[in-house]
């Protein structure tokens, strides 16, 4: 299996231990994560595949540490398995499994976006609203893999915004499994609606006003809900 990342930051060996990241640089186990979790949510990794730690290394463009690291990290959040003496599966997704994650993840938003709305500066609100802005435009042009990668970076940016840590990191695996769940039922005719309930919520978030954000918050998780209820209803 080829390397689909172009950067190749494997270092000297594959068990040089992951080195201190510099200020504002990811680790190479951070990078190792986010490489693998991108490639299990696109699903360019499908559900039910088992790879060789070798391939993995080969994949992501690390050593063997990081992506041993980041494996684990996966595991923990229920996208792999790690199978002894036989490799790496990546979970299969069901119907229950999406609808659990959909519940605990429309608590934790409400939490996440009330507080987003109370503390987040300035520049953060306009950071939040171009994002949208861009999920909106990434929409229009029908372009999934932008669409959803901005929408990853608007998670990121309200997480920041705030500063509630136990909560964001309680909810990353669970928008990371939903994300995976839009590309698996193939929800491409739902850019643009989706769009449309993120730049609500992006708005409701730069007014500052914590009831609506806690409201857009749930309109936003009622439309993934109700969309993803239609797509499993057809199976």
């Amino acid at each position: 299996m080829s390397g689909r990342f172009a950067s190749d930051t494997r270092g000297n060996g594959d068990d040089s231990a992951t080195p201190l990241a510099a200020a504002g640089t990811p680790s190479l186990s951070e990078i190792a994560y986010h490489r693998l979790e991108e490639a299990i949510v696109t699903l360019s990794l499908r559900p039910g595949a088992v790879l060789t730690e070798a391939q993995l290394i080969d994949l992501v463009g690390v050593g063997r540490t990081p992506v041993r690291e980041a494996l684990i990290r996966l595991a923990q959040q229920g996208l792999v398995e790690i199978l002894p003496r036989k490799g790496v599966a990546v979970t299969d997704i069901n119907a229950i499994d999406i609808m659990a994650a959909l519940d605990a993840r429309e608590v934790l938003e409400r939490l996440i976006a009330s507080d987003a709305a109370k503390r987040a500066s300035p520049r953060e609100r306009i950071a939040i609203v171009e994002k949208a802005r861009a999920m909106r435009s990434a929409a229009e042009a029908g372009d999934a893999n932008a669409y959803m990668r901005l929408d990853k970076e608007l998670d990121a940016t309200v997480a920041a915004a705030a500063r509630s840590p136990y909560a964001t990191r309680a909810v990353e695996p669970l928008q990371a499994l939903i994300r995976r769940a839009w590309y698996y039922f193939e929800r491409q005719d739902d850019l643009v609606p989706a769009a449309a309930f993120h730049a609500a919520f992006a708005q409701a978030l730069a007014t500052a006003d914590p009831e609506a954000a806690r409201a857009a918050s749930d309109a936003l998780m009622l439309h993934l809900r109700n969309g993803l209820l239609a797509t499993l209803g057809q199976d």
